[in-house]
C-alpha cells in the first residue's frame, strides 16, 4: 500500500517524532468509495484541514490537555466518559472529535502512536473502516482470531467485542496495522497500564470515577482473554500470566534482613515447588511482624539467639488468622511457620551467610508435634447420592474431573494437568490412566474404573475438535495438550472441584451449618485408599495407586481397615465368641469393668501376640511375663487356631531333637508347652492335627 511507511523506530537510536501526512495524499485516500457517501467523505476532509490548521505541530497536539485531545460534541452521551467543564472550548471540543478519523489514518501508516490515556479515554473507537479503505488485512486478521476463539469454545458475542476492544488498541498504539506483529510484551503493556489505570496523568477528567473500577476489571478480562487468543493463533509465543488480585507485602522492612531472605527465596525456588516457597514466604511474614513487635531494636538476624526464637514460637500461639481475626491459628500452620523458619537458618548457617547465627537457634526437635489424623473417607450412605448428582453435571470438564478423582484416587494437580493421551488400557483391556506429575514430581499409570474412563473419553473426543497450541511444561521441557482447557487456559481447581462438588453436596444435602460442602475433593482420594485396604489389596499396591513415596502413609489404611483385625475384634466383643484362654472367663461372665472394656475396645488392635491377645490393662503395671502361654492374661480365638497347630507341630519336633541329644529339661519344657497348646485348641473346638486339604 503506497500510505504506509516504516515506523521510525525501525531505524536504531532515532526517536519517533509524529507527523501529519500531506493534504494531497489523504485527499487521495478519501476518494476511496469504501470510505461512505460524498458528503461523509467532504466532512472527513474538512476535518482534517481544520485539525491540521488547529494543531500543525502534531507533536505539540500530544501534550495539550486529554479532555481537549479527546474532544467532545454537543449532547454526546457515554456510560463511562465525563462531560467537559462549562469552561470547555466548544469549537476545540469538535475538531478534535471529528479529526478522530485521521487520527485512526495517521496510526495505520506509521505517522502517529497514540498514547493509552487517549486510546482509553476516547470511549467508543471504530477505526475498522479506515483499514478496509487502506487495503489492510487488519480485519480479516481479526475474524481470523474470532473464528479461532470460537473453536476455543469462547462465547461469539463476548468474544467479539473483547477481541475488537482489545486489537484495536494495541495496534494504534503501536502504530503498526500489522497484527502479526504484536509480541507477549504488548499484552503485557496494556494490562499493566491498566492496572495501574489512575497513574494515567488527566485520566479521572475523562473517565467517570463511578463506573472506571468496574469498567477497568472488564478490560483487564478483555485483553487477557484476546491474549489467549492470539496465542493459540499462533501470533505470540507464550500465553499471558494471570496477574496477583493484590500486591504482595515486602517480607521484611529492616534493610539488613530483606536481602537475606530474597536470597534465600531466589534459591528455594530453583529447585522447591512455588506452593512449598508460599510457605516459606509467610513464615518470613509472620517472623518480621514478631521483629517488630517484640524485637523492634533488632537490625540483623545475627543478633536473635535460641532463647529469641523460643520466644517466637510462643508469641505465635496467641496469634490469630488475617482473613478471621476470631480464630486462633491452626496447629498444622504453626508448624508449617516453625519447620519453615527452622529450615531458613540451618540453609544460611550452612552457607556461611552474613548477618544470620553462625549456628542455627532452632532444630528439627523444637517444631510443634502433629496429631496424627485418620484419613475422612466417604461412607457409603453418602457417597451413593453424592455420585448420583456428579453424573448429572452438564459441564463434561467438571465432570469428569471428579470421577477420576473418585475412581484414580489421585490429587487435584495430578487431574487438572492430566494430558490429551492419558488413557490406554492395560494388555487385558482394562482402563489404565497416566497421571501427571504432581507432588511428587513423578508420573505414574494405575488403573481406573470404566465410568471414569468413559468420561475422559468423551472429553478427548471435545478438546480434539479444539485447535489449541500445546502449552510449554516447564517440568517436561515441551509443549504439552491439556486435557481440562477451559477457554484456552488450564482450568483452575476451583472450576474442577470446589465449585461442582458446592452444587452437589447441595443437592445431596450434604452441607455443614455455614452452608459449605462436607465433601472436599482430597475425600476422594481418602475413600479410594479405604477401600483398597478393606479388600485387601497390599501396602505396596496403595502405595502405588496413591502414590506415596514412603509406606507410612498407605499403611495407616491397612491399619484402620484391616479385615483381619476387625474379624478378630468382633469375634472377641461380639455375644456368643468362642474364646480359650485364663481370661475367657472373665469376659464370657462380663466381670471387666465398663473401664476396663471401654479401653480394650480402643486398643484391642495394639494387644496382639503371635497366637492370641494379652488384655492385661494398664493399671496393672508393665507385663512380667515371658511365657504368655500362661500368663492369666492371655486371651485367643478361632483365627488363631491355625497358628497353635503350627506351633504344636513345632513344640513336637523340638521335643523330640531335644531327646535326641539327651536335654531332659528342655524335653520336659516342650512337652509342657505342647500340652498347653492341646488344652487351647480344645477349648476353641478345633483339631489338634491340620485338616486335610479340601477336594
Amino acid at each position: 500500500m503506497t500510505h504506509l511507511r516504516a515506523l521510525s523506530s525501525g531505524s536504531p537510536g532515532h526517536e519517533f517524532v509524529p507527523s501529519h501526512c500531506p493534504q494531497e495524499e489523504y485527499t487521495a485516500f478519501l476518494v476511496n468509495p469504501d470510505l461512505g457517501s460524498e458528503y461523509r467523505r467532504t466532512r472527513l476532509l474538512r476535518g482534517y484541514r481544520r485539525f491540521v490548521a488547529h494543531y500543525p505541530d502534531l507533536g505539540a497536539w500530544q501534550h495539550r490537555p486529554l479532555i481537549e485531545r479527546i474532544g467532545w460534541r454537543n449532547n454526546e452521551v457515554q456510560s463511562r466518559r465525563s462531560a467537559p467543564d462549562e469552561g470547555f472550548d466548544v469549537t476545540t471540543g469538535w475538531i478534535n472529535f471529528n479529526a478522530r478519523q485521521y487520527l485512526f489514518y495517521l496510526g495505520f501508516t506509521g505517522r502517529l502512536r497514540l498514547d493509552w490515556g487517549w486510546l482509553l479515554g476516547v470511549g467508543v473507537l471504530k477505526p475498522w473502516g479506515i483499514a478496509e479503505a487502506l487495503g489492510l488485512p487488519l480485519v480479516a486478521q481479526t475474524d481470523a482470531l474470532l473464528a479461532r476463539a470460537i473453536e476455543l469454545g469462547l462465547v461469539m458475542k463476548n468474544c467479539r467485542q473483547r477481541v475488537h476492544w482489545t486489537i484495536a488498541r494495541l495496534v494504534l498504539h503501536r502504530g503498526d496495522p500489522n497484527l502479526s506483529a504484536l509480541t507477549l510484551d504488548d499484552i503485557e503493556e496494556l494490562r499493566e497500564v491498566l492496572r495501574t489505570i489512575d497513574t494515567i496523568p488527566q485520566i479521572w477528567d475523562v473517565l467517570s470515577e463511578q463506573k472506571l473500577h468496574r469498567a477497568q476489571k472488564n478490560w483487564r478480562t478483555m485483553v487477557f482473554q484476546t491474549g489467549v487468543v492470539l496465542f493459540h493463533a499462533g501470533v505470540i509465543d507464550q500465553l499471558p500470566q494471570r496477574l496477583p488480585t493484590k500486591e504482595r507485602l515486602p517480607l521484611s522492612t529492616l534493610p539488613r534482613v530483606l536481602p537475606i531472605i530474597e536470597r534465600y527465596i531466589a534459591e528455594r525456588l530453583l529447585f522447591d515447588r512455588p506452593a512449598s516457597v508460599e510457605h516459606a514466604r509467610q513464615a518470613f511474614r509472620r517472623l518480621s511482624a514478631w521483629l517488630a513487635q517484640e524485637r523492634p531494636t533488632v537490625v540483623s538476624l545475627a543478633e536473635l539467639n535460641r532463647a529469641d526464637l523460643l520466644d517466637f514460637l510462643t508469641w505465635l500461639q496467641r496469634q490469630r488468622k488475617i482473613k478471621h481475626p476470631d480464630e486462633e491459628l491452626s496447629l498444622s500452620y504453626r508448624r508449617s511457620i516453625a519447620w519453615q523458619i527452622t529450615a531458613f537458618f540451618r540453609y544460611a548457617s550452612q552457607a556461611e551467610w552474613r548477618n544470620v547465627p553462625v549456628r542455627p537457634p532452632l532444630t528439627t526437635g523444637d517444631v510443634p508435634r502433629g496429631t496424627f489424623s485418620v484419613p475422612r473417607y466417604i461412607p457409603t450412605h453418602e457417597l451413593d447420592p453424592l455420585m448420583e448428582h456428579i453424573r448429572q453435571l452438564e459441564c463434561p470438564l467438571q465432570r469428569c474431573a471428579l470421577l477420576v478423582a473418585r475412581w484414580s484416587g489421585a490429587r487435584r494437580t495430578e487431574i487438572r494437568k492430566l494430558h490429551l493421551d492419558c488413557l490406554d488400557a492395560y494388555p487385558d483391556g482394562t482402563p489404565r490412566l497416566r497421571l501427571a506429575a504432581g507432588k511428587s514430581r513423578k508420573e505414574r499409570t494405575v488403573p481406573i474404573h470404566q465410568e471414569a474412563a468413559d468420561a475422559i473419553e468423551t472429553l478427548i473426543a471435545i478438546r480434539q475438535q479444539q485447535p489449541d497450541r500445546g502449552v510449554y511444561d516447564p517440568e517436561l521441557g515441551r509443549p504439552v495438550r491439556r486435557l481440562f482447557l477451559n477457554h484456552g487456559r488450564l482450568a483452575s481447581n476451583d472450576y474442577l472441584f470446589a465449585d461442582p462438588l458446592q452444587h452437589v453436596c447441595a443437592e445431596a444435602g450434604l452441607l455443614d451449618e455455614q452452608g459449605k460442602a462436607q465433601v472436599h475433593p482430597h475425600r476422594f482420594r481418602h475413600t479410594l485408599g479405604t477401600q483398597l485396604a478393606e479388600k485387601g489389596a497390599k501396602t505396596l499396591t496403595i502405595m502405588k495407586v496413591l502414590g506415596h513415596v514412603s509406606a507410612n502413609m498407605s499403611m495407616i489404611y491397612a491399619h484402620i481397615s484391616d479385615p483381619v483385625v476387625l474379624a478378630d475384634y468382633q469375634a472377641v466383643l461380639q455375644p456368643g465368641a468362642i474364646l480359650a484362654g485364663p481370661q475367657a472367663d472373665a469376659i464370657r461372665a462380663g466381670r471387666l469393668d465398663q473401664e476396663a472394656l471401654d479401653w480394650l475396645k480402643t486398643n484391642f488392635y495394639k494387644t496382639e501376640l503371635e497366637l492370641g491377645h494379652c488384655l492385661r490393662l494398664p493399671q496393672e503395671g508393665p507385663c512380667e511375663c515371658d511365657i504368655y502361654l500362661t500368663c492369666p492374661k492371655f486371651l485367643t480365638t478361632t483365627q488363631y487356631a491355625p497358628r497353635l497347630r503350627e506351633r504344636l507341630c513345632l513344640e513336637e519336633q523340638l521335643t523330640e531333637d531335644a531327646a535326641t541329644r539327651g536335654w531332659d529339661r528342655e524335653v520336659e519344657r516342650h512337652q509342657r508347652t505342647a500340652e498347653r497348646l492341646r488344652a487351647l485348641l480344645d477349648d476353641l473346638g478345633e483339631p489338634i492335627d491340620i485338616p486335610p486339604p479340601e477336594a
